[in-house]
């Protein structure tokens, strides 16, 4: 019988070995990040650019209701913000809150709520552009539909350049439902 108790070859065995599984740990550990970043996305990336629709935003940050033509051969239907958080100090590390209402003849169909950060600190502001999903919805009937998105609370960003995307056909995560 062999013993395995300190030889020099087996020190360096295990630690060659130890130091591949530190490596495999860490790829699995990136890719687990990555699809967790990506699961949100589904909105974002998937089905195609139905329309693309500027913003106008009141002095309070909520932005004026825009009408759209929806039919179920569009659903899932994802309705995202894009825009840009600008670089100034007094809005580092601070958020505004929305609440999304999508409605149809003045019946809301779905809403949602989101925040829309900016991620500097004192010592680095960086403003930039944002991409945010905020509803996914399959809609029951085709119509004139309304989407408003107003603050939830009193601004703290500036968003410039805010555009609502709507894109069809989008994919959901497994296990998730629209409203």
């Amino acid at each position: 019988m062999r013993n395995h108790a300190g030889s020099a070859s087996d020190s360096r065995q295990w630690g060659l070995t130890s130091h591949r599984n530190r490596g495999m740990m860490r790829a699995r550990l990136a890719c687990a990040a990555l699809v967790l970043l990506l699961a949100g996305c589904e909105g974002l990336f998937t089905g195609a650019r139905e329309s693309v629709h500027t913003l106008m935003q009141g002095d309070d940050g909520s932005f004026a209701p825009v009408r759209l033509d929806l039919d179920p051969d569009m659903n899932p239907i994802a309705f995202n913000l894009r825009g840009t958080t600008v670089a100034a100090y007094a809005e580092m590390d601070r958020w505004n809150s929305y609440r999304a209402t999508l409605s149809l003849d003045g019946a809301p169909i779905a809403t949602g709520s989101f925040n829309i950060n900016n991620p500097g600190t004192n010592q680095m502001p960086q403003g930039g552009d944002f991409a945010h999903t905020m509803l996914i919805v399959s809609v029951p009937q085709a119509g004139n539909y309304e989407l408003s998105v107003l603050v939830a609370k009193p601004k703290e960003i500036t968003i410039e350049s805010p555009r609502l995307e709507v894109r069809r056909n989008v994919e959901l995560p497994p296990g998730t439902k629209t409203q």
